[in-house]
């Protein structure tokens, strides 16, 4: 270990580094898959008082294995460790799960859980759908909180596929790491409220405490799975195994910006029906749209907007603001039925002057640190915002009735020039045609999508490129019954 180990190590860098004015932050966006996963492993490693994390998807993989471990080791150092999981996930992980909660340093809670048949997968299932009016409602939210100072919100969940490993997906994928000031404080409350929401129950309450669920097991267990000789070369256990690393070098670079974090009420799925308007961020992230003078930069790994929604991006585009959208091919997305209620909006986005683009399947990575936003992915997953080149927004919110209704979300908008510029970057180089089709519409509504080989030659496909199985996916998502709850 290092010797900056010292008690309030990390609270020091949070203050030096953070809070510069009343209504500022030390922020730095990571849109590499490899460092986003390192970032959180070294925040856990320099916990001294507590770690805070809602998250929807918690799958089992090497990158959860190393983070469960982290939060064992920092439990065990007197860190109070604080899980809210979706009842969506916990599925698949609940013993894992069972076995984090026995250490007395670790809590964990569930979100909008079934409350009955719960002991096995199969029957987990089963009774989410006996309760589909309520079990469809989930919390979409990602935050990682050390020390009630230093956070990471943004779109990425907790697996293998969001951190770009060789994994079935590679989801292209965006987060901020936050320091001290306002929006950190706004990170404490947030987790506040959801930690105490009326639609969160223990875990203990649902699955009481068994003999064959132990967290020193647990630990064992993670440490033969994560020493194994097929782990040996990968990068994402180099920060598990090997010398920590100094505190400013594993967080990087901060800048001082002004930030807004946004989130639904955590009651928002305990009423029947369309939650009222104070309950969810819709409105605010609506303001900010509207709020566009020039240029706004969309990313949207599902992209179904409402007729209000593309009444909003209409009166922009009136206005001469120029609109770019950057979601997911039929080709690439891991839910093609969704472009089955996006493809109806496309051509009329089209005819009004707004730019298309869909991000390409891509290819296996090959080098680690190749991974940047839109390079290698093999689907998108992040939604994020560039407006007017000063201001941005990165979160969990997708545009789409779910997002508005039926999940719970989280963002962030920033005020920073720098960081606008940084972000726009990143979402050029997804643009280029080597890793998006440019959807394009002539004067007789044919749509056409625009490539470049790997000869760099452009190309025109007539044809949405797409499996037969895609295609079919995409049939059942026009249907107006389906439509509604993607």
């Amino acid at each position: 270990m290092t010797n900056d180990m010292s008690a309030g190590a990390l609270r020091r860098w949070a203050k030096q580094h953070g809070q510069a004015s009343s209504d500022s932050s030390g922020m730095r966006l990571l849109s590499d898959g490899l460092e986003a996963f390192e970032v959180r492993a070294h925040l856990a490693r320099y916990a001294e008082y507590s770690i805070d994390s809602l998250s929807y998807l918690l799958e089992d993989g090497t990158t959860t294995r190393v983070l469960m471990a982290e939060l064992l080791a920092a439990a065990e150092r007197g860190v109070q460790v604080r899980m809210l999981v979706d009842d969506m996930s916990a599925i698949s992980v609940q013993g894992m799960l069972r076995a984090m909660q026995t250490h007395p340093n670790i809590e964990v809670r569930l979100f909008n859980p079934v409350t009955f048949w719960r002991r096995y997968t199969w029957s987990h299932r089963l009774a989410m759908a006996l309760t589909i009016r309520r079990a469809h409602r989930r919390m979409h939210n990602k935050l990682w909180l050390v020390d009630g100072m230093v956070g990471i919100a943004g779109g990425r969940n907790l697996g293998d596929d969001y951190f770009i490993t060789k994994s079935e997906h590679n989801f292209a994928d965006l987060d901020m790491l936050v320091a001290d000031g306002h929006v950190a404080e706004q990170m404490r409350e947030c987790f506040r409220q959801y930690w105490h929401g009326r639609c969160v129950h223990t875990l203990t309450s649902l699955m009481p405490k068994a003999p064959d669920h132990d967290w020193q097991a647990l630990r064992e267990m993670l440490k033969q799975q994560l020493s194994g000789e097929e782990l040996a070369d990968s990068a994402f256990l180099s920060i598990h195994h090997g010398e920590q690393r100094a505190l400013e070098e594993g967080l990087g670079e901060l800048v001082q910006a002004k930030g807004e974090l946004y989130w639904d009420h955590p009651d928002k799925p305990c009423q029947p029906g369309y939650p009222s308007r104070e309950l969810i961020m819709g409105p605010a992230i609506g303001a900010m749209v509207a709020n566009t003078q020039a240029q706004i930069k969309i990313v949207s790994a599902y992209f179904v907007p409402s007729e209000r929604d593309v009444i909003d991006i209409e009166a922009l585009l009136e206005r001469g603001v120029g609109v770019t959208v950057l979601t997911n091919s039929l080709q690439a997305n891991d839910t093609p039925v969704v472009n089955g209620a996006y493809a109806p909006w496309r051509a009329r986005l089209l005819e009004r002057g707004a730019h298309m683009h869909e991000l390409r399947h891509g290819h296996k990575p090959s080098r680690r640190r190749k991974h940047h936003f839109g390079i290698m992915a093999s689907s998108l997953h992040g939604k994020a915002m560039v407006m007017d080149d000063k201001k941005l927004f990165i979160g969990s919110f997708n545009i789409d009735p779910r997002s508005t209704w039926w999940n719970n979300e989280m963002g962030l908008r920033v005020e920073h020039e720098g960081l606008a510029a940084q972000l726009d970057g990143v979402i050029e180089r997804a643009l280029s045609p080597a890793s998006s089709f440019r959807v394009e519409q002539d004067d007789k509504g044919q749509l056409s999508w625009l490539i470049v080989d790997e000869n760099n030659r452009a190309h025109r496909l007539l044809k949405e490129p797409g499996s037969l199985s895609a295609r079919a996916q995409k049939w059942l998502g026009g249907l107006p019954g389906i439509r509604r709850l993607l």
